[in-house]
Order: structure tokens, then sequence, then C-alpha cells
């Protein structure tokens, strides 16, 4: 039915183009992920067609028979193009990099890659990490996924011992499909309100885009005897709806949910037009089938496969953000890779005469294929990782407290006192100086710095969860009567080190009150998860019940820009302003700028220095620390001044000695905060000595 309609092959061309020419960064497609969401209402339609043609046909859904066309379709040009992307990030990205690579391509060979990448997406702390080169395979696998299930679904639900013939089998397809797709659709609406990084990436948030299509099958003898004129406005309406989302929708669309309705709707109506047996001349249809939207068309699953490798993996081997012309270069050249691909690989073997048995073969191959080139790229990651630490190591690695002696240092509005070793850093980094051996933690465990530091289970709600509420811990000296309670986001938790070894020299207990991914721009307006406000709400109402001696206020400045630097500002300030009577003293701990680049790709870069890993700020990017220490005298709240521990003059060094500062971008290594115990022990007492 719509294998042979030259309307599909163009809305393929449509979507998969929106796809491409959106991760190009072309101004204007902010949305054309949407793309993606075409791709699945068109799969459940022609799938679903094909089924209910075989079933009516034989009377029966051959499972075998099914999955030996999904393997043949799918799995060789996949396969070429894991095993390509695994091989060359082997040798163009840094071991660490490279090895998760490498592992990316073994979730995306077992159609679980929206699994990986849902759980990573879910890592506050991986998610500022460069996106994968086969991030793109979670749609693949939402699909595959979905066809587990399907033809089984629809093979039960026509049985013909249920009576009634192929008509009433239909009807209750029909009713089933349409259930499926609204509590999909449903679930979706709310997971992208509660999780939607999850929900991006979730089957049962997609499943009800593969059912719009597969509802569109069901009834498409009725679409037929649409006449020509409401056909054609119905196809443009769809066409337009399409395009509206993809030009209209950006990284800011809560997406799936309610927004995915537009391209999805869009989608359907497009293709219910071009079922109608009278045609226009004006026709979407018409347009969509034109030879080189067709020829597009053809090659699109090729293209998809290699486009976002190609860009990813040239823009990682750069270090640094590519102009759109060259990303439109790299993409003329994916579409070079496609045309191969699709001419050696997915044409012969998708047309060739072969039996079940033969395609299973071909899709074993390919998976073997795969995990042989697994296999071979981690040794060959080893090899470099076990090269590098050899280059780099001494025999001797000593770690020392840093000065609690200062260097002055003029701000733009006061003055600030900085480490003697931050500043010996900034001026090695001038100097361009080479990256010193034998570095602390070491990069080659530096993404699990905090591990040791996790905090009790319990004790902290999971990042991006529907957690709102924890475990209240009694940390340090816990028996003590003194009690210190620090609240706020994960860059709270980074100074739980030096915090829990202070409170065990002088008697304290340290109550955390934590919530990742909560960062203070949360807590008073709509912004991030729906569990942020009520975590607030109800972290406020433990420490009045609490009422701890001292309470510790910080959250993350560093990754706020732009609009989001006076909310989270704001956060901060009420925040520690409501606590004020229910503590007898209330301190915020001033949060660093931290990183332009993270350190784990810039110290691994291969042209790395201290200089290319400092950052330097211009003054109009510290207002938002300014000013939560200007507005913190004024409503005699403490304030512990960090900066000077971090930056020198505006430029902040990512290696201070030999030690790392920063785990990313803005969290702190958990070797340099203890580093920091002295000077944080003094500042602390400072803060919180009555004025």
């Amino acid at each position: 039915m719509g294998s042979r309609r030259g309307d599909i092959q163009g809305l393929r061309a449509l979507a998969v183009l929106l796809v491409v020419l959106c991760h190009a960064g072309v101004g204007g497609l902010t949305g054309g992920f949407v793309g993606v969401d075409v791709f699945f209402v068109v799969s459940g339609f022609l799938i679903t067609g094909l089924l209910l043609a075989e079933a009516d046909r034989n009377g029966r859904i051959s499972f075998v028979g099914f999955y030996a066309r999904r393997a043949r379709r799918i799995l060789p040009a996949a396969a070429v193009t894991l095993v390509s992307t695994a091989l060359a990030a082997t040798w163009l990205l840094n071991f660490v990099r490279a090895r998760e690579v490498v592992w990316d391509s073994v979730f995306a060979a077992s159609f679980a890659a929206n699994v990986r990448f849902a759980e990573q997406g879910t890592d506050y702390f991986a998610a500022a990490d460069p996106p994968s080169p086969l991030l793109h395979f979670w749609s693949l696998a939402v699909e595959e996924q979905f066809y587990l299930v399907w033809p089984a679904l629809l093979a039960v639900v026509l049985a013909r011992r249920f009576g009634g013939g192929a008509a009433a089998g239909r009807r209750r397809l029909l009713f089933v499909v349409a259930a499926i797709a609204a509590a999909s659709l449903a679930w979706s609406v709310h997971l992208t309100r509660a999780l939607p990084t999850e929900a991006y990436f979730s089957t049962l948030t997609r499943a009800w885009e593969l059912g719009v299509g597969a509802l569109l099958a069901l009834t498409a003898s009725r679409w037929s005897r649409l006449g020509p004129r409401l056909a054609c406005v119905t196809g443009w309406i769809g066409m337009a709806a399409v395009v509206l989302a993809a030009i209209a929708y950006d990284d800011a669309t809560p997406f799936p949910g309610v927004a995915a309705v537009l391209p999805v709707a869009g989608t359907a109506l497009v293709l219910g037009a071009g079922i109608s047996n009278l045609q226009s001349r004006v026709a979407v249809g018409r347009w969509l089938a034109l030879p080189p939207l067709r020829a597009i068309g053809d090659r699109s699953y090729s293209l998809y496969l290699w486009h976002w490798p190609v860009l990813v993996l040239a823009e990682q081997y750069a270090e640094r953000r590519l102009a759109v012309g060259t990303n439109l270069a790299l993409v003329l050249g994916a579409y070079g890779l496609a045309c191969v691909s699709y001419a050696v690989v997915e044409r012969p073997i998708h047309r060739a005469p072969w039996k079940a048995r033969g395609a299973l073969t071909v899709a074993a191959a390919s998976g073997a294929a795969v995990f042989l080139t697994t296999a071979v790229a981690l040794a060959a990651v080893d090899r470099d990782a076990g090269r590098f630490v050899a280059a780099r190591a001494e025999p001797v690695i000593r770690t020392t407290p840093v000065s609690r002696t200062t260097s002055v240092q003029r701000d733009e509005t006061r003055i600030v006192a900085a480490l003697p070793e931050v500043v010996s850093a900034v001026r090695a980094a001038e100097r361009s100086a080479p990256i010193p051996p034998a570095l602390t933690p070491p990069l080659t465990s530096l993404r699990h710095d905090w591990d040791p530091w996790a905090l009790p289970r319990g004790c902290v709600p999971i990042a991006h969860s529907y957690e709102w509420s924890s475990r209240l811990c009694r940390l340090a000296d816990a028996t003590s009567r003194k009690s210190i309670v620090l609240i706020g986001d994960s860059h709270a938790q980074g100074w739980l080190p030096p915090l829990l070894r202070i409170a065990r020299l002088d008697g304290w207990a340290v109550i955390p009150i934590l919530r990742p991914g909560c960062t203070p721009e949360t807590w008073l307006t709509n912004r991030g998860l729906d569990a942020c406000r009520l975590w607030y709400r109800w972290a406020i109402e433990q420490i009045r019940s609490l009422r701890p001696n001292v309470t510790l206020v910080t959250g993350a400045l560093s990754d706020s820009w732009g609009p989001r630097v006076p909310l989270a500002v704001n956060g901060m300030l009420a925040l520690a302003k409501t606590l004020r009577g229910a503590s007898r003293r209330v301190a915020i701990i001033g949060d660093p700028e931290g990183l332009r680049r993270d350190p784990l790709d810039c110290l691994l870069s291969r042209r790395a220095s201290l200089r290319r890993c400092m950052a330097t700020w211009w003054p109009h990017r510290l207002d938002g620390y300014d000013t939560v220490a200007r507005r913190a005298k004024r409503a005699s709240v403490g304030f512990v001044d960090t900066r000077g521990w971090f930056c020198f003059d505006r430029r902040c060094p990512a290696v201070v000695g030999r030690t790392i500062v920063y785990f990313d971008r803005h969290h702190v290594t958990a070797e340099y905060a203890l580093r920091l115990s002295a000077v944080f022990r003094a500042a602390f007492k400072g803060a919180i000595r009555p004025r």
C-alpha cells in the first residue's frame, strides 16, 4: 500500500532534512528534531499496513518472516555505521571519550540505546558531557522495542477464534490501538512534565506516535474516499503543521508531551490525504513525489545513520563549535557516505531474494561484526590509557593543603583575597606551561571523583527523579548538640568533603538537605522539575523543625546565564532570608565561576596546556556572585567568599599545583575541596560570627 507511494518517500526526505539541518545548526529550524516524530508515524503506518495485508492474504501473521524483513532492512546498514563510528572514535578522540563511544555501540547494536542515553541524561553529573556520536540510535531502539510486541498484539486481536470475521477483527484492533495510543499520549504528557529527559527517550511515551500511524492504516479505506479538494486542503494543513513545529519549537520546548501532537497530527494528515484515489495537481503529495525528494527519501535511513556521527566526531576532534557552513559541508559528506551505503549495503541486501534463514544469518553477521569491533576498539583504548598513565606518572605524589595566606587582587567592586597557589597557577597558565604530570585525581577516574563521598542511601533524592523528600541523615559528629544544615543542589554537595572534615574536628553534626538538579532559579519559579518546588517547601519545613545552629545555603550560579542569573540570585537570597528565623546563623557559600571547557577533554586535548584550559571571565559574567555577596551583607546573612580560592584577576585555572579543580565545568573535585579545608574552616567561622 504505502511502499509504492512516491509521496511517502518525499515525506521521509522532509523528515530527514529537518533533522539533519537542525543538527547542523541552520537558523530557523530549531525544532527540526520533530523529523523523528514524522518517521515514527510513517513507520507505524507502513508496518501496520503490511501486517494487515499479510493477515488478510494468509489468514495469519508470520513472525519469522516479519523479523527477518526487519533485520534485513535495519541491521546491515546500522552495523556498518556502528563499526565505522567506533573505529573513528578510537582514532580521533581521547581514550575516555572513545571508550564511552565504544560502549554506546554495544547498546545501540542491542537496540537499547534509548535506555543507555536516558540513564546518562538523567545522571546530573553526566548531563554536561558532549553528545555521543551514536545518540541518534535511540530512535531505532524505540522502533524495534515497539515492534517486539506489535505483530503479536495484532495477531492476538485479529485471531478468528474471537469470531465475527475479518471486519470484526479490524474493529477490535481499532479500539485496542486507539486505547493504547491514548494511554501512551497521557503518559507522555505526564512524564514530560515530571521527568523530561526520560520522557524523551522512552518507548512508552513514543508508542502513541507509531500508534497514530497504525490507526491511519486501519482507517485507510475511509481516507481513500476523500475528494480531491478536501484531500488537497488536508494535506497542506498537515504539511503546515509539521513545518510550523520545525520552526517554532526549540530545545526549551517540553517534548514530546503535548507539543508532539502538532507534528504527529500533521504527518497523519499528509499521509491520509495521500491515500485518496483522486489527487489534485497542487496536492502536497504531488510535490513530495518529485524525483529529487524521492531520491533523498530512498537514502533517508542511511543519511540519518551517517549524519550525526560525522557532525559530532568532527566537532569533538576540532575541539570547538563548528560554523554552520562547515557543518553543511559535513552534511554533504555524510550524504555521500549515505549514497555509498545505500548502493553497496542497504539496497543489495534489501532486494536480495533470500529466505528468512538467509536474512537472519545476515543479522547475526551484522551483530558479530559490531561486537568483534567493540572488543578490538576497547583493547586499543585500554592501550592508549596505559600509555598515557605511564607517560604522565611520577614515583611520588604529595598533595598538600593550600596556604591560608593570601595575595590581594582588586575586583570590579571590592578587594578579594586570592590564595597564593591560585595566583601561581594563573601565572603558570599565562606562560603556557605544560600540564604537570601525576595529576590528582587521575584523569582516568576524574568522572568518579565524588564516588567515595556518596551519601548513605536515602539521604539525598536522585537527580531528575520524582523524589522531592529524603531521609534526614546526621553525619560527622552525629551525637553532637551543635548542628549544621547544608542546603542546596549538587554545588552544595560539593562542599561536603571539607565541611565533614572540619565538623569532625570541631564537634558539629552535619545534616545535608540536598536536591541535585534543583538549581536556585527553580526554587521560586516554574523552571525545572515540578519536584524542585515541592522539595524547596519540604526543605524549609524540615529546617524549621530542626532549628539548627547554622544553615549553609548555596547553589549553582556558575552555570546560570542571561535571564537565569537574577532568578538564581533571587532564589538563593530568598531561601537564606526565609531561614533566618529557623536557624541561629545563616550563611551563603559563594559559588565560583567554573570553567568554559570540560577539563577532561581539555587536559586530554592534543594541544593541552594550562593556558588553554584556564577560563577567563568578563566582569559582567561575575555579576551573580557579586550581587549575592552584596545583598547577603545587607540582609545580615553571612557570606563565605570562595572566589579567591578558585580564581585570580578573573582567571580561573583548571589545575592548581597538581590538583584538578573541577571534574566538569562547574563541579569542584573532592580532592581540591579537601585541600581547601583550612581556609574553608576560617571563612566558615568568620561567616557565622555574630555581628
